[in-house]
């Protein structure tokens, strides 16, 4: 079998089999069936090969003798030896029956062999499940799952299984404690073989609760899908508050006023934990709003931690399981209690949840976006004057420790809304229209546009976008860590070096799949921004005047025109007397739109436009 190190196109292959002990009869698995597999593969690969003007060369099998397992500690002289042809560089193609003759250990042992012949540029191929080669990292992930799965067949075919949480993690059950809101546990039965034996193993799976409430609503269910329909009814609609008992009807705290008034029980109450006058959290209401499995998706919950990094019971958040191949969503049996769409519409509501934002309190353009500052960093929320011409939006901060400071001040800071609005939408409309030969507003248009595209995109598109980010931040950080952790010593030793590389190996093919996934996301064209629609057929009519399509457009309409352009305005206090008034010109700046970055804080800076200079 001895050949010289592989060059060009030349393809030089050579076959592996196993068996974990030898069998009288002519099974599927027998080493007899799969050298015959192979070498018919190996054929149709020569012919493909030599179609297309390549050579392929079949230079035999590495065949163990009977008895050798993948799965034990026993030797594979012959898998060493194929190993080290590919090392060599005198083989480029491994041939075996299925992946489970390639290797049955531990998904995270098999990963750096795998990796490092894919590095190799050597292709892997399975007679039974496909070819798997250098180039695509999702190929890694799809071989990697497959011995995934056969260590997983022999797991739980043999005696190795301790505990049995572990073994309800295998076999799909929830082992998560108690049920979350909205959901209770029901008992199923799985046949597994266990030291030979056939025996039946009870898991606990999630289901939407059945529990009888007392109250408007019949089951738990029913009360998220009420806290939804609510949200959603009320989010846009103008809210005034009159007095202090008066409530948001679609905010978190107005959500939990009316449960307590109609008596909706809390899951305390429920199982009998709390009095009859336990009262609704607005934080226990977000948590459970936050939760993906209420979307019908496997989730596990993520826990803060101390200081010294030792886990709390106080949930900091939900990671989604997601399929190891697609890193699509892993979906319970049970299904969803709010579609995924809708969910995701509901994440991006509590995205935007804070002091003056989320809620609807008024026809105001600026205030409600987050983009509107006063000079002394604070933000700048409506005020409602008798008339309309007397509204404006003020500093929200009452009192400055220091006015003498920079960029700090005395008094109230209080701008014309009319005038700042008009302003601002003037701004827009201006520098779209001298676009051309401007490289600067040129990449403004293109950045609004992939807002523009990102707003009318599909709800559950967005939130996987948002999923795929956190979870490739997410496995970033845990090679950082890794590598600080080697830095300090923490993996020294030949034993250290082989747990440090399969970590680095997961993390990276975490990090690379969610990638994949996002370039596949941004791929799509992003939709032209409607510049027919915004501005009118004459060239010289005002496109902020009460005709134009700015002065007959809503005021969410107008919110999404200013978001796709504008990151942030702020304005200075006015240096005249009452009565006089400085140009608005003089007192307002811009920060154009700037695709996110690494250091949104310095590109913010750099973009700034100061509109009096």
């Amino acid at each position: 079998m001895t050949q010289g190190v592989v060059t060009g196109v030349d393809t030089y292959a050579g076959a592996y089999d196993r068996q974990s002990r030898e069998r009288e009869n002519s099974s599927a698995a027998s080493p007899a069936t799969q050298r015959s597999a192979n070498e018919d593969k190996a054929a149709d690969l020569q012919r493909e090969v030599e179609r297309d003007g390549g050579r392929f060369r079949f230079v035999g099998h590495f065949s163990e003798a009977p008895g050798t397992s993948a799965f034990g500690t026993a030797e594979r002289p012959e898998f060493e030896r194929i190993l080290n042809e590919c090392r060599a560089g005198r083989l480029n193609m491994i041939i075996v029956y299925d992946v489970s003759r390639f290797s049955r250990l531990k998904v995270m042992d098999a990963i750096p062999i795998v990796s490092e012949l894919l590095a190799l540029g050597v292709t892997i191929v399975s007679t039974q499940e496909g070819v798997f080669r250098q180039g695509n990292v999702m190929d890694l992930i799809h071989l990697i799952m497959r011995l995934d799965a056969s260590h997983k067949e022999s797991s739980l075919k043999s005696a190795k299984i301790l505990d049995t949480k572990n073994l309800q993690r295998e076999l799909g059950g929830y082992v998560g404690g108690k049920a979350p809101y909205g959901f209770e546990l029901v008992s199923e039965t799985k046949e597994i073989t266990r030291n030979g034996r056939m025996v039946n193993v009870v898991i606990n799976k999630l289901a939407h609760s059945t529990t009888p409430l007392t109250g408007p609503f019949e089951f738990e269910p029913d009360v998220i899908r009420w806290w939804w329909r609510e949200i959603k009814t009320h989010k846009h609609l103008p809210f005034k508050p009159g007095s202090q008992a008066a409530i948001h009807p679609g905010s978190i705290t107005g959500l939990c006023k009316r449960m307590d008034a109609d008596a909706v029980p809390t899951r305390g109450e429920t199982i009998g934990k709390k009095t009859a006058s336990s009262a609704w959290d607005p934080a226990t209401v977000m948590r459970i709003l936050r939760d993906p499995r209420i979307a019908g998706f496997a989730a596990e919950v993520i826990y803060k931690k101390k200081p010294d990094g030792t886990p709390t019971t106080k949930i900091e958040g939900y990671r989604i399981q997601r399929d190891p191949i697609t890193l699509r969503p892993v979906e319970l049996d049970c299904g969803p209690i709010i579609e995924p769409a809708e969910w995701y519409e509901l994440q991006a509501w509590l995205d935007g949840r804070g002091r003056g934002k989320g809620l609807s309190r008024g026809q105001a353009i600026l205030s409600a976006m987050d983009k509107l500052y006063c000079e002394c960093g604070a933000v700048m929320t409506s005020k409602r004057g008798e008339e309309s011409i007397k509204d404006s939006y003020r500093c929200r901060r009452r009192k400055v420790v220091d006015p003498s400071a920079p960029g700090q001040h005395e008094g109230t800071c209080n701008v014309s809304m009319a005038a700042l609005d008009k302003f601002v939408a003037e701004r827009i409309f201006n520098k779209i229209r001298h676009a051309e030969g401007d490289e600067e507003t040129l990449a403004l248009l293109w950045e609004a546009a992939r807002r523009f595209g990102k707003l009318t995109e599909a709800p559950e598109k967005s939130g996987e976008r948002a999923n795929l980010v956190a979870e490739r931040a997410d496995a970033l950080n845990a090679l950082e860590e890794l590598y600080e952790d080697r830095a300090a010593g923490a993996y020294d030793g030949p034993v250290g070096r082989k747990h440090f590389r399969k970590q680095q190996a997961a993390l990276t093919l975490r990090q690379q799949g969610a990638e994949e996934r996002l370039a596949e996301l941004e791929a799509a064209e992003a939709p032209k921004l409607p510049l027919d629609q915004w501005f009118p057929e004459d060239a010289d009519a005002d496109p902020t005047g009460p005709k134009s399509w700015w002065g007959r457009a809503s005021v969410d309409d107008k919110r999404v025109f200013v978001g796709l352009f504008v990151d942030k305005i702020v304005v200075t206090k006015s240096t005249t007397g009452r009565g006089q008034g400085t140009p608005i010109e003089k007192r307002a700046s811009i920060t154009w739109a700037k695709p996110p970055t690494d250091d949104d804080e310095d590109d913010a800076q750099d973009g700034t436009e100061d509109v009096a200079a």
